[in-house]
């Protein structure tokens, strides 16, 4: 591709990306944010903070800490937003890291970086929750980050020598430990991606193998901690619709059907999978069979809706279907690179292969991205003046809340759609009124959100 074409695209993603951006900046804090905002500014140890949560809470304990680090601390709305502004940066740049280990074109593997990027936020079914919610990115968003690092740093130490090699397979280690600790579902799949790979992948060196075998074993016990922690415990007895097997697959199996069948059939991944396709050869692949992969992906997008109607009786908020999109994503794309190359497509399709052809597939899926999906959400609000109004009416709310801390605390009148936030019930018994409540008037620090 020539390079203005290559520029063009470039500048036409930035374009489309540019709102998700932008927004980050009226994103304000919501229900769990003031719970923990609360329970991190207590005047305890970092570590007893730490186990209050790993003990009687949940096993997540990555999230853990990050969450008792939670920006709402400092009593500054900005770092609030700028948490979320870098976890969202953050994302094309992670996933550039891994997609150079399957192409060697710079700009073009930065194109595709930002055209999932694009992809993923705009279609993701509760991107509040997924991207602008401190909570969020701390339980999921960032797990799927430091993941995609830690496997772009683990293949990158296959190829390499001597120390190199140890250093990169020592932070590897370290960086999945992490990642196995930020939530259930990521405990399960983890462990189950490097145990299929180590037993099913047979195109691989004996020492290659016993790589994935060790790292397989290192996820399996992080996954320990999670599973089996006492807060773990404790947590799922708040669900009495809990352990229903047959409820749970049940359901699991439809919603899986039902995601699947939705994101197959969304127009801008059918123009994106058609170019994979016809471009397969010119992609580094590791030649991994696509009926792993194919298996891979049902199984993600599975375990992202049983795991919660297993362990709550309900699939709830999606968070976890955000999660399992990301990875439905690249799965997706791996499982139509070895087709291509197993059946030889990007040869049958070699007549579509043409640089205008490309550019103009990219443009119309771009630009079907910036008016559809979360893309026009964003529009509509921007258009009427929404943010403005849902952060007037939430300064409002805070300055009543700190002049008479035992009224009942009011709803929001107005909310964008961009931000689909769980609010207070003016119920003193509803846990988020009660989280607002404490955050305000029980902290030890003097500033609040908005005050300079």
């Amino acid at each position: 591709m020539k390079p203005s074409l290559k520029y063009f695209v470039l500048f036409l993603l930035v374009v489309a990306l540019a709102p998700f951006f932008i927004i980050c900046f009226y994103a304000l804090p919501f229900a769990d944010d003031f719970c923990f905002g609360w329970t991190a500014s207590e005047n305890i140890s970092f570590l007893q903070k730490f186990l209050n949560q790993y003990l009687y809470w949940n096993g997540r304990y990555t999230a853990d800490v990050l969450v008792n680090l939670h920006p709402l601390v400092s009593g500054k709305i900005l770092n609030y937003q700028l948490a979320i502004f870098v976890s969202l940066i953050a994302t094309p740049f992670v996933l550039w890291l891994f997609i150079r280990c399957l192409i060697s074109d710079f700009i073009v593997s930065f194109i595709a970086s930002l055209f999932i990027t694009l992809l993923y936020l705009n279609y993701q079914p509760n991107f509040t929750e997924g991207v602008y919610w401190f909570i969020g990115i701390s339980n999921y968003h960032l797990c799927i980050l430091l993941f995609l690092l830690q496997l772009t740093i683990l293949l990158k130490s296959i190829s390499a020598k001597g120390r190199i090699k140890l250093f990169f397979q020592f932070v590897s280690g370290l960086l999945l430990i992490a990642s196995v600790g930020f939530n259930e579902i990521g405990a399960m799949l983890i462990p189950f991606f490097y145990v299929s790979i180590a037993v099913f992948n047979r195109k691989q060196e004996k020492e290659e193998k016993k790589l994935w075998i060790v790292f397989a074993l290192v996820a399996f016990l992080a996954s320990a901690f999670v599973f089996f922690s006492p807060g773990n415990f404790v947590r799922t007895h708040e669900f009495e619709n809990r352990f229903d097997l047959l409820h749970s697959l049940f359901y699991a199996s439809l919603q899986t059907v039902r995601f699947l069948a939705k994101w197959i059939l969304n127009v801008p991944l059918l123009l994106m999978s058609l170019l994979v396709i016809i471009y397969a050869d010119k992609i580094k692949n590791r030649q991994i069979d696509y009926r792993l992969l194919l298996a891979g992906l049902l199984i993600v997008v599975f375990t992202g809706s049983f795991l919660p109607y297993f362990a709550t009786g309900v699939l709830g908020q999606h968070r976890t279907i955000n999660f399992v999109f990301f990875f439905f994503i690249l799965f997706w794309i791996l499982f139509l690179l070895s087709v291509s190359e197993k059946f030889l497509l990007h040869q049958k399709f070699a007549v579509f292969k043409n640089e205008k052809a490309t550019v103009v597939v990219l443009t119309v899926s771009i630009l079907i991205m910036m008016v559809t999906g979360n893309s026009f959400k964003i529009i509509n609000d921007l258009r009427q003046d929404n943010f403005r109004k849902y952060e007037t009416i939430f300064i409002e709310r805070e300055t009543s809340i700190l002049q008479n801390p035992s009224a009942i605390i009011k709803k929001l009148k107005i909310m964008p759609a961009t931000f689909t936030v769980v609010d207070v019930r003016s119920d003193t018994a509803w846990w988020v009124d009660k989280c607002m409540k404490k955050y305000y008037t029980e902290r030890k620090q003097t500033t609040f959100l908005f005050r300079k």
